[in-house]
């Protein structure tokens, strides 16, 4: 696989992870250019033995957002009102403004602290197994199932029952 089939196959995956996490469209494009260059570079060492490309690519964004978060360097994002939003222009797919359920879901994230979104994050958008969760946070499965549990249970609260089946779906 050629670094461009790469980068064409994982760029909205990336997106999304670190759009989830940061919840700010800026700092997600220098974020996710940063990780595309970082992954760019280092392309001729990734070893297929080791890891899936999505899992390698996973990683580096996944550690360029810990040092982001390190850095310290980071705005906080603006949760916009409903009227501002219908205003808002939509320049491409990746915007959050582009339908209710991803205003919900902006709404719902922008809520959580960012070790819940990270959560969310490694276990929507990475696709690990509890078992991975936890070997990255350093707890039992059994503490992420936990932590599963009432952060859904905390979404709930944040939410209708019918938006969050229809966002769960």
């Amino acid at each position: 696989m050629t670094f461009e089939e790469v980068y064409n196959e994982y760029f909205s995956y990336v997106y999304n992870i670190i759009y989830a996490r940061t919840l700010n469209r800026a700092e997600t494009e220098d974020l996710v250019s940063d990780v595309f260059f970082r992954a760019m570079e280092n392309y001729g060492k990734f070893n297929p033995k080791k890891a899936s490309v999505k899992t390698w690519i996973c990683t580096i964004a996944r550690n360029r957002l810990i040092d982001y978060y390190r850095s310290g360097n980071r705005t906080r994002s603006v949760l916009m009102a409903d009227d501002d939003m219908k205003n808002f222009p939509v320049e491409d797919e990746y915007s959050v403004e582009q339908d209710d359920i991803n205003k919900e879901v902006h709404r719902i994230l922008s809520l959580l602290s960012e070790e819940e979104r990270e959560l969310i994050s490694m276990r929507f958008f990475m696709d690990l197994k509890n078992t991975e969760i936890a070997d990255r946070l350093g707890i039992s499965s059994k503490a992420v199932c936990e932590r599963f549990r009432r952060l859904l249970k905390k979404c709930e609260g944040l939410t209708d029952k019918n938006t969050l089946s229809e966002l769960l779906s």
